[in-house]
C-alpha cells in the first residue's frame, strides 16, 4: 500500500475572538482609568489656582487695610488712639464676581494690635463660597500719616 499521507493544514497565525475581546478589555479599563484620573488632576488644579488667588487676595486686602481702614480718632495724639473703618464688599480687581470684606476685632489685654478678620465671597457652580483668613496687624497708623506726623513736631 502506497504510503499515502495527508497534508495537514498549515496553523494560520493570528487571535482568536476571545483574544481579541480580552485585548480589548484591557485597553478600555486603562482608558478609562487615565481620563479619570485626568479629570481628577484638573479638578485638583483648578482648587490649587483658587487657593492661590485667594492667598494673593488676602496680602492685597492686608495692605489696603493698613493704607485705607486706619484713621486717627480727632485730633488725638496718642499712639492707640486709632479707629478701624471695615472695608466692606469690596470688587477683587481682575476676580469679577468676588468680593472681599474686612473687620477688626480689638481685644483689651492687647491694645497694640487688632485681629483682621478677611471675608472673601464668589459664586461657584451657582452656589455662593465664604473663605476666611485672620491676620494680627499692629495698631498703628499707616507709614505715610507717621512721617507726616514726623515732620509736623520737627517744625514745632
Amino acid at each position: 500500500m502506497a504510503d499515502r499521507t495527508t497534508p495537514r493544514p498549515s496553523p494560520i497565525a493570528g487571535f482568536t475572538l476571545v483574544e481579541m475581546l480580552a485585548a480589548l478589555g484591557i485597553l478600555l479599563f486603562g482608558v478609562t482609568t487615565l481620563l479619570g484620573v485626568l479629570s481628577t488632576s484638573v479638578a485638583e488644579r483648578r482648587t490649587t489656582d483658587a487657593r492661590h488667588e485667594l492667598a494673593a487676595l488676602c496680602d492685597f486686602a492686608v495692605h489696603r487695610v493698613q493704607h485705607e481702614a486706619i484713621r486717627r480718632v480727632g485730633d488725638s495724639t496718642l499712639p492707640f488712639d486709632l479707629a478701624f473703618v471695615p472695608l466692606v464688599d469690596q470688587p477683587v480687581p481682575g476676580l469679577e464676581g468676588m468680593k472681599w470684606s474686612a473687620r477688626a476685632i480689638e481685644s483689651e489685654a492687647r491694645p497694640d494690635l487688632w485681629l483682621v478678620q478677611i471675608e472673601a465671597k464668589w459664586l461657584d457652580a451657582g452656589e455662593e463660597v465664604t473663605a476666611e483668613f485672620l491676620r494680627v496687624l499692629p495698631r498703628r497708623l499707616p507709614l505715610r500719616e507717621r512721617v507726616l506726623g514726623f515732620r509736623e513736631q520737627e517744625t514745632r
